[in-house]
């Protein structure tokens, strides 16, 4: 797991636009260049980018997923103000879907003391947080993502989702443009989530406003599709296309 915050943050800047300059990451995270040097240097030999003349890119750029022990550490008060507003629609008793998303990791914890609900997720990482609880949990099974180590996906997992009806979904992507198009790096998880808001009353997107007016390669849905958008803040200009929180 990384220990300096500016290596995670390097990596959230590298992640957005995949390729950055020494220079233009002093200027963004107002630190020398030596520093982000230092930085680069020590992110290079954990296999995490590649260093070219005056700049990094990340070594996964393709994909452009970040491992899940970065995600979680990104955008930690944002995610954490996006999980409070979400846990408040939740009541008692409910089914409750969560896809492996990072934010969805937080909502996780801020459900611990609802009674009888009922969480079913494709996330490894939210299972083992909730094996910690007397929640009833379900895990969706499936076979393990090769592009994202941390999540289930799959003929199994979609079975599962496809033979549950849930209350209420909450799902992350990577990327929300500015005509409201929902996106993310991988078609099996996209494939997955689909099942999953299909047989959903109430489907619930979690952004946070770092992903506003970005696109990636593969298509959710759009936010006409949805029920709420729930973000930290500067997200009324989406209002048009569904409620927002």
């Amino acid at each position: 797991m990384l220990k300096n915050e500016r290596e995670i943050q390097i990596l959230d800047l590298l992640n957005e636009k995949g390729y950055a300059s020494v220079a233009d990451l002093s200027k963004m995270l107002f630190a020398s260049q030596s520093s982000i040097r230092r930085d680069l240097t020590n992110l290079e030999k954990k296999g995490m980018v590649r260093r070219s003349y005056g700049g990094a890119e990340l070594i996964n750029s393709k994909s452009n997923i970040l491992p899940f022990s970065t995600r979680a550490y990104s955008c930690v008060l944002e995610k954490e103000q996006i999980a409070k507003k979400a846990a408040t629609l939740v009541k008692d008793g409910d089914v409750v879907f969560l896809d492996q998303s990072s934010t969805c990791y937080f909502l996780a914890g801020e459900l611990v003391n609802k009674k009888g609900i009922t969480i079913v997720t494709n996330s490894l990482n939210t299972l083992n947080l909730l094996s910690l609880t007397d929640l009833k949990v379900i895990s969706t099974g499936g076979v393990l993502s090769r592009e994202d180590r941390s999540c289930l996906v799959g003929e199994g997992a979609e079975k599962t989702y496809d033979g549950i009806f849930a209350d209420i979904a909450f799902f992350a992507t990577k990327s929300l443009s500015a005509d409201g198009v929902i996106s993310d790096c991988t078609q099996e998880e996209i494939a997955v989530r689909k099942i999953m808001l299909k047989n959903s009353a109430k489907k619930v997107y979690l952004c946070n406003s770092a992903k506003f007016d970005t696109k990636s390669p593969y298509i959710q849905c759009t936010l006409s599709d949805i029920d709420i958008l729930i973000s930290e803040n500067n997200s009324e200009k989406y209002e048009k296309y569904c409620e927002v929180y």
